[in-house]
């Protein structure tokens, strides 16, 4: 049975409506702000349960809703061919260090932006859909906090649409910008996020008194994990070579890794339930109509799953983990920034794809 993600809480999501406030009285802020704002309204309205029935049309009409607004030249500018160059067009760079395709949010009207955000509604749960919500929303964080001179900002997200959307054959919707890039396929009843870049910078921000943390259940999760095994299961953990970065990130596609770590195959029982919450966890921001089947084909292939670990196995210190299986891999980066552009934050590189699965290739 699919679980409720502990990241996620209808507080968390309630507590984004005050960031207007939080990120200065500036107008630039304020309109920086106003795309977070209406997300996490809809984030706190719906937390708990999905926002959508789970179906893929839910998601089809969100589009086909949401092109119907736009006029010819941002039809041309959303709308690409579903090609390999087109898929592989993302990153986690601000967009003064990468050159993105579609439109971004804050050139879109009101009434466009709430159609956008309708679409992740549909395809996203409530808990996944506030965790995008609390990725852009740290990005405005991010650009009131000062200190760096690159493009930030709430809604300086993008959207693009690849492919025909059609009930049966095969399209993908791309939503991402800095620190965030969601790639949904579909063909239809299907839909995969694989491969989809979670980030967040800062990885934890406090407004208004309470901490948000976007990715905090993926940390907790693996920390679980972690200290639940025994000594010589840590240590098999432990990747002799540091890793600080994920692998598997933008613009490595069709790139594998090697099985390292500790099989999972050696856990106990209570061990692996661990791991499960931790899969879960990633899992679960489809939709639970979505992600159930996902989630039974992870456990199915648990003996076969690796879990590696590289750092300290205190909570709060940088550190990276794998979790890597027949139908999925997971990589999680907690970085401290370094440099002239990364202002001393903590943030969190990360990354879902399913192996051979990516951009839903297996639902050709």
């Amino acid at each position: 049975m699919l679980t409720p993600r502990r990241a996620v809480t209808a507080g968390t999501a309630a507590l984004l409506l005050a960031l207007t406030a939080a990120c200065g009285d500036d107008e630039s802020a304020t309109t920086d702000t106003t795309t977070a704002a209406s997300t996490a309204a809809s984030a706190a309205a719906g937390s708990g349960t999905s926002t959508s029935t789970g179906g893929t049309e839910d998601v089809l009409n969100a589009t086909t809703a949401f092109l119907a607004l736009l006029d010819d030249t941002q039809k041309t500018s959303v709308q690409g061919e579903r090609t390999t160059d087109n898929l592989t067009k993302w990153s986690n760079l601000p967009d003064q260090l990468f050159t993105r395709a579609g439109l971004r949010m804050d050139a879109l009207s009101t009434e466009q932006q709430a159609a956008v955000l309708k679409i992740l509604q549909a395809a996203l749960s409530s808990d996944g859909y506030a965790q995008v919500t609390g990725i852009t929303t740290g990005d405005g964080v991010l650009k009131a906090s000062g200190g760096m001179d690159l493009d930030f900002g709430a809604d300086h997200y993008w959207i693009r649409i690849l492919g025909t959307p059609s009930e049966s054959e095969i399209w993908t919707i791309q939503y991402g910008g800095h620190h965030l890039a969601v790639n949904i396929t579909l063909k239809g009843d299907a839909m995969t996020l694989a491969p989809t870049l979670w980030g967040a910078q800062p990885a934890s921000y406090t407004t208004s008194g309470t901490t948000v943390e976007p990715l905090k259940g993926e940390t907790d999760e693996a920390f679980a994990v972690m200290d639940a095994l025994d000594g010589e299961q840590q240590k098999a953990a432990q990747l002799d070579t540091a890793i600080t970065e994920i692998v598997l990130g933008a613009q490595q596609d069709g790139k594998t890794l090697a099985e390292e770590g500790v099989k999972v195959s050696t856990f106990s029982e209570k061990q692996k339930e661990l791991l499960m919450a931790l899969i879960t966890e990633w899992l679960s921001t489809l939709t639970p109509a979505q992600a159930q089947s996902k989630i039974e084909e992870a456990e199915n292939n648990l003996d076969k799953t690796w879990f590696a670990w590289s750092g300290e196995t205190t909570e709060g210190r940088p550190i990276y983990y794998r979790v890597q299986g027949p139908s999925l891999i997971i990589e999680f980066a907690h970085q401290q920034g370094e440099g002239a552009n990364a202002g001393g934050i903590t943030h969190i590189h990360s990354i879902y794809r399913e192996p051979d699965n990516d951009y839903g290739a297996e639902l050709r």
